[in-house]
Parts: C-alpha cells; sequence; structure tokens
C-alpha cells in the first residue's frame, strides 16, 4: 500500500540509503532532510531529499518504481534493497523521458521561456515540485514577479510526444483554465479561480464554513464539456477495470474471496451501455471542480488530461465515490458531506440518472481504495462499497471509519 511505502521514506530508515546511493559516486552524505513525498493510488511512491553530499547542495529522488537495467543506467540510479520493497535513488533533475525537468529545474531558463511566451519581463519567485511520477509526469506551482506584481500559474512536465493529445483534451473543456505549449514536454496552466469543492466543503479552512452547495451547481459543471472531446481517443472508466485493482488490494490485506465476490456483484449489476455517448471529464471529483467562494457558481473544471467520449454515469459515480470517502479523512471536519450526498443523489433519482449508479459509484470506490492511507481506510472503502451493491441506494451508504470488511 502506498502508505506503507511513505511511512518508510518519511522515516530515519532512509539515511543508510541515501548515504550508500552518496557514496556511490565517491562523495560522503554530511546531512539530509526529506523535502516532499508523492504519492499516487496504485502507482509508484517517490520522495524528494535535499542533502549535503561533501559540501555540495544535491536533490535526490527516491522512489519504489521498478526500473529496467537500461533505465536505471539512464537516470543515474542506485539500486538499494530495503525492509519494504527495492528503492531507486537517483540526483534530480535526471530523467531521460521528461528532459522539461531540466528546464524548469534552472530558474534562469525558465524565466526567460516564459518571459518570451508572455511578452513580459518576469522572474522566478518561487518553485514548488507538487507532483512527481519519474518518466512519467510532475507537476510545479510557480510564483512569478514582474512589474505588473505577482502571478502564479501550474508547469505540467510530460513526455514531450504526449503534448499535443494533453491539449486536445484540455480544449474538450471549456471550464479548464488556459494552457499553452512552452517546449521540451512542458504545459503551462493557468491557476484557476475560486476554491476547490474539497476546501468549501472542509470546516477548518472553508471560507464559508457550513455552507450548503446544491446539486445542481455541481452537475452543471458537466455543461463546460464539449463537443470537440467526443473526437478523442475514449478512456476505460474504473468500472471497465475491476479486476485490475485486486492484486494491490489483496497485498494491502483485502481478504481476496470477499473482494472477489465484490467485484463480481459489481459487475453484475453494471448497464452494459448507461446511457449515450457524451463528452466527460474523466476524473471528475471535489478537488478538480472549483466554485465561487459563496458555493453558487462554478469558476474551473481542472486536470482535464482525462476528458474524451464516455458515460455521464462515470463521471456522476467518480463525483459520489469521493464525496463518501471524504469523512473517512476527517468525520468531523467533513461533517456536511453526507447531507450533500442525499441531495445529490435524490436529485439524480427525480432526473431519472439513478441507472446503475449504487454499483458504479461502488467500482468508483474500489478504484480509490489502493491510495488508502491506512488499513482503517481501506476497509471504509470497502466496506462502503458493499453497502451500495447490497441496497442499492447512495444516501443511505454511510459508514464510520474503522469499520471491518
Amino acid at each position: 500500500m502506498n502508505y506503507a511505502a511513505e511511512q518508510f521514506l518519511r522515516s530515519e530508515q532512509m539515511g543508510p540509503l541515501l548515504a550508500a546511493a552518496v557514496r556511490s559516486t565517491g562523495l560522503h552524505l554530511r546531512s539530509w532532510s526529506l523535502e516532499r513525498v508523492y504519492s499516487r493510488p496504485h502507482s509508484a511512491t517517490s520522495a524528494r531529499f535535499g542533502v549535503d553530499a561533501s559540501g555540495h547542495p544535491v536533490t535526490l529522488i527516491a522512489s519504489t518504481r521498478p526500473l529496467t537495467d537500461t533505465q536505471r543506467d539512464q537516470l543515474g540510479a542506485v539500486r538499494c534493497e530495503s525492509p519494504l520493497a527495492v528503492l531507486h535513488i537517483w540526483a534530480h533533475p535526471t530523467d531521460p523521458e521528461l528532459p522539461g525537468l531540466q528546464v524548469v529545474e534552472d530558474q534562469e531558463a525558465l524565466s526567460s521561456r516564459l518571459s518570451e511566451l508572455m511578452a513580459v519581463d518576469l522572474e522566478v519567485d518561487q518553485l514548488q515540485m507538487l507532483v512527481l511520477r519519474p518518466l512519467r509526469r510532475a507537476v510545479y506551482r510557480v510564483r512569478l514577479k514582474s512589474a505588473l506584481g505577482y502571478r502564479t500559474v501550474y508547469l505540467k512536465i510530460v513526455r514531450p510526444h504526449k503534448v499535443a493529445e494533453l491539449l486536445d483534451r484540455h480544449a474538450g473543456c471549456d471550464l479548464t483554465p488556459a494552457t499553452a505549449d512552452l517546449g521540451d514536454g512542458i504545459i503551462l496552466l493557468d491557476e484557476a479561480r475560486g476554491a476547490p469543492l474539497t476546501e468549501l466543503l472542509y470546516h477548518p479552512v472553508s471560507p464559508n464554513p457550513g455552507i450548503t452547495v446544491e446539486p445542481e451547481v455541481i452537475l452543471s459543471a458537466l455543461e463546460g464539456l464539449n463537443d470537440k472531446a467526443l473526437l478523442l481517443p475514449p478512456r476505460q472508466a474504473p468500472a471497465q477495470r475491476l479486476e485490475g485493482f485486486s492484486a494491490p488490494l489483496i497485498a494491502a490485506g483485502a481478504d481476496a474471496g470477499v473482494l472477489e465476490e465484490l467485484i463480481r456483484d459489481i459487475s453484475a449489476q453494471l448497464d452494459e451501455e448507461p446511457g449515450e455517448r457524451v463528452a466527460v471529464h474523466g476524473d471528475f471529483h471535489p478537488a478538480n471542480l472549483f466554485l465561487s467562494r459563496d458555493g453558487r457558481g462554478v469558476e474551473a473544471l481542472i486536470d482535464a488530461d482525462t476528458v474524451g467520449p464516455g458515460h455521464r454515469a462515470d463521471d456522476l459515480a467518480m463525483m459520489l465515490a469521493h464525496l463518501l470517502a471524504l469523512p473517512s479523512f476527517d468525520a468531523e471536519g467533513y461533517r456536511g458531506v453526507a447531507d450533500l450526498v442525499a441531495r445529490l443523489w435524490a436529485r439524480l433519482v427525480a432526473d431519472g440518472e439513478a441507472g446503475d449508479l449504487p454499483a458504479r459509484t461502488a467500482g468508483a470506490l474500489i478504484s480509490l481504495a489502493p491510495g488508502a492511507r491506512s488499513a482503517e481506510q481501506l476497509d471504509f472503502y470497502l466496506a462502503t462499497a458493499q453497502r451500495l451493491v447490497a441496497i442499492g441506494d447512495i444516501s443511505a451508504a454511510q459508514h464510520t471509519p474503522g469499520q471491518r470488511m
């Protein structure tokens, strides 16, 4: 599970491994500090470390991502055995698949490229890497400074041959912040206006604690998808690839027999064609939906990398699954979410969109489960999915974190 890898990467046990990696270059590790851990469901977990190697400041990446011999050589990675798993450690920003990392980490080169694109003299004031998937992608938040003041943008670094497709997918959603191609696999994205739904719903940080978000507002975001999305290659929704989640969930401790039965029950309740093919977002969830501070209007729909043709039911299921999952992070902080789920479900039932949504939402929960932060949260996801398929009703499928599957 990702949380076990995260715990190890955050532990003092990383010291000897980092020392061994530095020693392989003929240098000595004087000190080290963890800068950030990057984790993604059913994917590798990586961490960024700042180290002093014989007086030289170096940034190292440690990752659970499996590497071929060729990839290891290209990265200059050191293979380390750990009690958790095999780790690879290498110097950042080396990555043969992501040449844009070299540009972004060179603040002078990045400032020059951004100044040319925006036709104004800019300098990078702050640079923060938010996402890292070695050999696949990275995301940075950048604060820029100019005579006009400060501006925040985001940079998505991908394999260069993927840029055209991703720009096409972003063009399929009218609510996606403006994008531009910076070259070398770097995509520039404007900062979204408003606040993510997750923030609005979370009492400790919400600018409007106790806010009531109407289901109509959430559903209206899907109207921002346009017909350009229908021309793109389709992507598989979680309900179409349930079997692929079995191995990581069993490895994390889920009962194989119970899980097999759950997946079988979900599959049996799914409609083969849940409505016509329409433009879908593909990752429609509360963190990607930005609303006005009063929750009455949609400001943006971000992370449009999965936009394309599909079924509206899968977007609805993903939103419902994420909403159902939020209380497992902080039941008190997200205490108003159950009411929102009940009202959203009632609206979908009234509109004749209930269909196979309980089963489809259960499938979306299965897809989230490999990213569970603890054994208790894993149980919460799976128990909620079980209840959805058992009762065929979403608003009643509320669980207390800690219940066992």
